[in-house]
């Protein structure tokens, strides 16, 4: 009888095991934490318009830049303080000040280049790290399984040698037979703990869509992004080969598909794989941003070498 009240016992032990691996829905103050949007900017980036550049400012610029110069020149506003610059030739007063005026535009736009680029990293950093901590539970999870599988295999087989009564023996048999292999099914295929987070500022959104409707990017960093000189694919902006890029996702152009949604809208429930690739393609897209400077190198020379 103290044995059948043990193998009872014990099998209610592995039912409260199981029922707490299968809690899915993770909601604590770690995840919380992670799931807040600490790294949306206290103060909202005010963009400034690009300016015009008359034909006649073009030629004389282009005769002294390369297209690709020219090109930043257009998005850094730095055409009026060249023009100025280039017109002033014997007066060292208004070269110095026209040169003030390159510099303090220069390191504007990188100051811009530089706060995108940290909310990026920022993102990436805490979806990564709430990636991890879901995988740590999964691994919990996973432990666990195993642990009850191995302690209702060991029931199981202690109570088949000990009972002497056939038909409760044949029972407890077949159930700890059956648990066992739920256990063992559980164990190579984990439902895995998910978040539920909302993106409330999805600095994807506007790469996914291509457009800069909700002015997260400043129209300087924006109109590179879009400008199919800055790329190495041929005939392909920034933006576009940045999405193609994003389609090893699993991801398709289909408007209702669920990882749209849950990726470039406002977010959802996510599993772990799921807040792996979010991370990924936030950090994705903050190389893409810092490898604008390796195109500014050239036109700061450039304006170096201005005489």
């Amino acid at each position: 009888m103290k044995i059948i009240l043990l193998t009872i016992r014990s099998f209610l032990f592995l039912s409260v095991l199981l029922l707490t691996a299968c809690s899915t829905l993770i909601n604590n103050v770690q995840v919380h934490t992670l799931t807040t949007n600490y790294c949306v900017p206290n103060v909202a980036y005010t963009s400034i318009p690009i300016q015009e550049i008359t034909a006649s400012d073009s030629i004389q610029i282009r005769k002294i830049f390369s297209y690709h110069d020219f090109v930043l020149i257009k998005y850094l506003n730095l055409a009026e303080p060249i023009i100025q610059y280039l017109g002033t030739a014997n007066n060292a007063t208004l070269k110095l000040a026209a040169r003030q005026k390159m510099t303090e535009r220069y390191m504007l736009f990188e100051t811009e280049l530089n706060a995108i680029a940290a909310e990026l990293d920022c993102n990436g950093e805490r979806i990564d790290k709430l990636a991890g901590y879901i995988d740590e539970l999964n691994a919990k999870t996973q432990t666990r399984l195993t642990v009850a599988s191995i302690l209702l295999g060991a029931v199981t087989a202690v109570t088949a040698t000990t009972v002497k009564n056939d038909g409760l023996n044949n029972g407890l048999s077949i159930a700890g037979g059956v648990g066992t292999a739920v256990l063992g099914f559980m164990t190579l295929n984990p439902k895995g703990k998910k978040v539920k987070m909302q993106l409330q500022r999805n600095m994807l959104e506007s790469i996914w869509y291509q457009n800069n409707k909700a002015q997260v990017y400043p129209s300087s960093v924006w109109g590179i992004l879009s400008e199919k000189n800055f790329s190495n694919a041929e005939n392909s902006s920034l933006i576009e080969t940045m999405r193609q890029r994003w389609l090893q996702y699993g991801l398709d152009d289909e408007p209702d598909s669920p990882l749209l949604q849950l990726y470039f809208k406002n977010g959802g429930t996510f599993a772990a794989q799921e807040l792996h690739d979010l991370a990924n393609m936030h950090n994705e897209l903050q190389a893409t941003i810092r490898s604008i400077q390796q195109d500014m190198r050239s036109l700061i020379l450039a304006i170096h070498t201005l005489e």
